[in-house]
């Protein structure tokens, strides 16, 4: 399959629609009035959404907000554009423009490796990934994970547990990308320390940013492919597009275009501005 990698894509058009809404998304009662509802003439919110005016959506975020006590995240556009966390959404707006169909997608967790070479002589692999609820550590060797594995997975997680900077806390997996590379470089130091206080040597360390795998179908039943990486700001992300079984240039090409620029159209919209939890009743 042809690779074909980039960051940016001038955005593209899309058509109108003329005919009318479909009664879930709009505000047209269908059938008998019954006591449920709005209690407006002509209107009925039993269905699965209603077209709020102005006035109506005003009053929508005045319940929300007078729900909610404590610190509140400031909303706005995406500060450089683009934002990883739009990825899913940016995929599905953009398949239909390429005619493709979604198949599978995959968020890999951001992790760091370590190889290292224990008192005895023998090679194994520390590795932490960062997931949305924490930390996970795991260590083996390569005939398999024992005791001083265990051990050695210990000595990391005491290091963890004593690290200043708080890399890899509850709300880990929604950080923003400075906030994630700078993750990295922690969690790599930790997995260091952890091993080199078990009394190993370290051979070799890596970083791996967290990643979205979608794969998926063209008309012709070939096979595509988007892989889209996490980058320190203010770059956000990097991607690459694959495209059929034998290389096809234009559809990997028009992959790419079509995603970045439903990401941009994403990224106009008013978002958190950082991750973090808010305080509510």
């Amino acid at each position: 399959m042809l690779l074909v990698a980039g960051l940016l894509a001038p955005l593209v058009g899309t058509g109108c629609r003329s005919e009318p809404a479909p009664a879930a998304a709009s505000n047209r009662a269908i059938g008998p009035r019954t006591a449920s509802g709005v209690g407006l003439p002509g209107e009925d919110d039993r269905w699965a959404s209603a077209t709020l005016d102005h006035r109506r959506r005003d009053e929508v975020r005045r319940a929300l907000r007078s729900a909610v006590t404590g610190r509140t995240l400031p909303l706005e556009p995406a500060r450089y554009g683009i934002r990883f966390e739009d990825v899913p959404r940016a995929v599905f707006t953009a398949a239909p423009v390429v005619e493709m169909a979604i198949t599978s997608e995959r968020r890999v967790p951001a992790f760091a490796s370590v190889r290292f070479t224990d008192g005895n002589g023998r090679t194994g692999t520390a590795e932490a990934e960062l997931r949305r609820t924490g930390v996970i550590v795991s260590v083996e060797f390569i005939d398999g994970v024992d005791a001083e594995a265990a051990r050695i997975r210990q000595s990391i997680e005491r290091s963890l547990r004593s690290d200043a900077s708080g890399v890899g806390g509850s709300n880990a997996g929604d950080r923003d990308s400075t906030a994630a590379a700078n993750d990295g470089a922690g969690l790599l130091k930790v997995l260091v320390d952890g091993v080199r206080g078990s009394g190993a040597t370290v051979d070799a360390r890596e970083w791996h940013p967290e990643r979205y795998e979608i794969d998926l179908l063209m008309l012709d039943n070939e096979p595509a492919r988007l892989v889209v990486r996490r980058e320190p700001d203010p770059v956000v992300l990097s991607w690459e597009a694959w495209a059929g079984t034998f290389p096809n240039g234009p559809a990997a090409e028009g992959l790419g275009r079509a995603f970045m620029a439903a990401l941009r159209g994403w990224g106009v919209v008013s978002e958190p501005t950082q991750a973090g939890p808010v305080d509510s009743d």
